[in-house]
């Protein structure tokens, strides 16, 4: 049975979902307009696998403020500047975490978290494995009139995190999407995995796509998800 905690780790309050036995760590990234809590609800089972979950607020979410609306005419700038302190802030919860378990870590995002599992793997980190739940490696399109005046926000745009897979270190990821998605197209998931497959062996990239779901981490989506990490953890023992 799994019990539920907030821990303080790298200064933020982190939920957490700890098994009897836990195997491994799962750092699990919500959306825009998500939070830690909700992103947990979405996998149920993993931590009955023996998966320790942890999720935290991103900056200007949950018990941290109001995420960007989409009326500002900063609105695409102010989400990647959401991202970009999400990633910055992930790493150190992550490695926070290493530190006091002593576990294998696994990445999981949705939506613009899994945006954020891309910044965090293309900027070196080496997670045992990551799921990447109706995201890509590519920014938005950014919206007629609206221009980026943060360079940090410009260098996404200019050199996404998926046209880096040189850094990926060959991580495990997968990719879950479905085919009536309007908010991540199909196409930029799937144009995503065409950019990162030079840069990866057989079998350590993958997709998986779910016929007629939209912009949600399904049941089966979330199944399926499970599988992989296990499989990768199994990969992992001696």
């Amino acid at each position: 049975m799994a019990r539920e905690a907030t821990l303080t780790l790298a200064g933020l309050p982190v939920l957490a979902r700890i098994p009897e036995a836990p195997k491994a760590l799962l750092l699990a990234l919500h959306g825009l307009q998500g939070s830690k809590e909700h992103i947990l609800s979405l996998l149920p089972g993993y931590a009955e696998r023996g998966f320790l979950l942890l999720a935290f607020d991103a900056p200007r979410h949950g018990e941290r403020g109001s995420p960007p609306s989409a009326k500002s005419p900063r609105y695409v700038e102010e989400v990647y500047q959401v991202a970009l302190g999400f990633g910055e802030e992930a790493r150190a919860v992550a490695e926070a975490a290493q530190e006091r378990f002593r576990l294998p870590l696994f990445l999981a995002g949705g939506s613009l978290g899994a945006f954020v599992v891309h910044l965090l793997l293309s900027g070196g980190f080496r997670a045992q494995g990551a799921l990447a739940f109706i995201g890509s490696g590519f920014p938005m399109k950014l919206p007629q009139g609206q221009t980026l005046q943060d360079p940090r926000v410009q260098a996404l745009y200019e050199r996404p995190p998926a046209l880096q897979g040189e850094n990926y270190g060959e991580v495990p990821l997968l990719h879950l999407h479905g085919t009536k998605d309007l908010i991540v197209p199909l196409a930029r998931m799937e144009k995503t995995v065409e950019a990162l497959r030079p840069h990866y062996g057989e079998g350590r990239l993958a997709r998986f796509v779910e016929e007629g779901a939209g912009h949600a981490i399904t049941p089966l989506m979330a199944r399926v998800g499970l599988a992989f990490l296990e499989a990768w953890l199994e990969e992992r023992a001696p």
